[in-house]
């Protein structure tokens, strides 16, 4: 479900389009489903695809309920009721045409004489014409309505309330990241079935749809319309952040860490004192690595749980940074043998939707500081880090720019 959750719109496209509407669906609605009936090697070839096609979508559509089940009621209270009834009629639509074809598929299977396979080969291509009639009547207009709702601006659109609550309901970067997601996919996917739906339509000749060029490049063009007004709302570099931990959420990374002043961040570390400098005009070449603590399996990993991180100097790895461990504050004196996996962890989190500035909540298993926000000390002689109780966001010294690097081999 990882995978899902990181997925481009035309990485759906594609997903959706290859096999009912794509080079061998286009070929079966152009030719009608008595091409697909005789079981010839080809035409069975295409019909294993075209199953393997509607497996796929209905294990996206399967993933994209069970990511929803689990955000909580005020979030998903933000979908539209008025749209559920066009959403219902395109899933309503997708499934019957996919049955329709999937009896033709079997036909070749059952004892009938030639007479009685073309008969009910017939009686099927009527069943999916007029399917797909209807689809090219109704499904551009309730795309249209869906349209409209997933490109509203301003304070009130979806996508930007989305954003918000999903911020405010989360730990951290990538869960807030994959729970505006899941509320996005939640009408993408129903989206491209539609698109789908209308390509079908026009490949059928009987249909007679002679404006679904037009009409399926332009929700096409919608739709990439939708995903970049997503992107924008939630921040490119917290899309970034979170595509690159999903790619594989064990990986130890590059960390670059940046004050809002623009200056570095390194761990200073002598006989006599330890500490963390922020004022290093650098820039510094990967002076820090994050990595996940529990690893996690890719099939067991969720994104919309939180990524709580160790942070390490790249030159002390295993030496974690810590809070209230020093006189100065923050510090990477103890190794992670001698406190544990769960004693200084953090989570990263951007300062509101679409900004790319974060802060640092320290997570430990002790209640000493838990809970506790990293701040940069510009005023002070010796310019360091230390920590405060509780989050100012009107403090902007209490956010960083941040940057994670390939995984470390």
């Amino acid at each position: 479900m990882a995978s899902l959750i990181a997925s481009a719109v035309s990485t759906l496209l594609i997903k959706f389009g290859t096999g009912l509407a794509g080079k061998a669906g286009g070929w079966v609605f152009q030719e009608g489903l008595a091409a697909v009936t005789g079981g010839i090697t080809d035409t069975a070839r295409i019909r294993e695809d075209i199953a393997n096609v509607l497996k796929e979508v209905k294990q996206i559509q399967t993933s994209v309920t069970e990511l929803s089940s689990q955000l909580s009621d005020s979030l998903l209270q933000l979908r539209k009721d008025s749209l559920r009834t066009y959403i219902t009629d395109i899933e309503t639509y997708y499934a019957t045409i996919g049955d329709i074809m999937q009896e033709a598929f079997e036909l070749p299977e059952k004892k009938l004489t030639d007479a009685d396979r073309v008969r009910q080969a017939k009686g099927l291509q009527k069943r999916l014409n007029n399917r797909l009639r209807a689809c090219s009547n109704d499904v551009p207009g309730y795309l249209d309505k869906i349209n409209d709702f997933l490109n509203e601006r301003g304070s009130n659109a979806f996508f930007q309330q989305a954003a918000q609550q999903a911020l405010d309901q989360s730990d951290d970067f990538l869960e807030y990241y994959s729970k505006t997601k899941v509320m996005a996919l939640n009408y993408w996917v129903a989206y491209i079935k539609g698109i789908s739906l209308l390509q079908m339509a026009h490949d059928t000749p009987q249909v007679n749809f002679e404006e679904g060029s037009f009409t399926i490049d332009r929700h096409k063009a919608n739709v990439l319309a939708q995903e970049k007004n997503f992107r924008s709302t939630v921040g490119e570099v917290t899309i970034a952040l979170a595509e690159e931990v999903i790619s594989d959420p064990n990986a130890t990374r590059d960390l670059t860490w940046r004050t809002a002043g623009g200056t570095y961040i390194e761990a200073y570390k002598s006989p006599y004192a330890n500490y963390v400098l922020s004022g290093i005009p650098g820039p510094r070449e990967s002076a820090w690595i994050v990595k996940h603590i529990p690893s996690v399996t890719r099939e067991d990993f969720d994104p919309t749980q939180g990524y709580p991180v160790l942070i390490e100097p790249s030159d002390r790895v295993d030496n974690p940074l810590c809070a209230g461990g020093s006189q100065y504050g923050l510090d990477t004196r103890w190794t992670t043998a001698t406190l544990g996996e769960y004693q200084c962890r953090w989570f990263i989190k951007p300062r509101s939707p679409g900004e790319a500035r974060f802060s640092f909540r320290f997570l430990s298993s002790s209640a000493a500081n838990n809970g506790s926000y990293i701040v940069d000390n510009p005023a002070s002689d010796l310019r360091t880090l230390n920590y405060v109780d509780s989050l100012h966001k009107e403090d902007g010294n209490q956010f960083f720019s941040v940057t994670l690097g390939e995984p470390k081999v």
